[in-house]
């Protein structure tokens, strides 16, 4: 049975990683969660709320983070961190609502991104 909870630890290392890497993303307007049981091969992924949602269950929460819990928890703090980023970055400065794809000129400066993660992880900053 797939199961749901808030997931404050990913929420707090997206503040981290929103704040080293000016992402300018304003994080109060995304849920966090993970999930269990899920049957997706995935290991998070990021998802625009439709308006029609927005306007009946939370006006303020326009994306949502989702890490599947059996692929995630068991990452080290370098993977974690690393798997939050790329989350953060489908979600575009203007948080319109979309969401940007792989192509991205975002994705394409991840690996220069890849030395830092693992510098904060080293110092304690994740």
């Amino acid at each position: 049975m797939l199961r749901f909870e808030a997931a404050l630890d990913v929420a707090a290392v997206a503040v981290k990683l929103n704040e080293e890497f000016g992402l300018g993303l304003d994080l109060g307007r995304v849920a966090f969660i993970r999930s269990r049981g899920s049957r997706s091969r995935a290991v998070a992924r990021t998802l625009g709320t439709p308006s029609q949602w927005r306007f009946v269950l939370n006006p303020g929460v326009l994306y949502v983070v989702e890490v599947i819990a059996e692929r995630f928890d068991h990452l080290d703090c370098a993977g974690r961190a690393w798997v939050v980023l790329h989350e953060l970055l489908h979600i575009p400065p203007s948080m319109s609502g979309g969401l940007r794809n792989h192509s991205s000129p975002a994705f394409k400066a991840m690996n220069r991104m890849r030395r830092r993660v693992e510098a904060m992880c080293r110092d304690g900053r994740v």
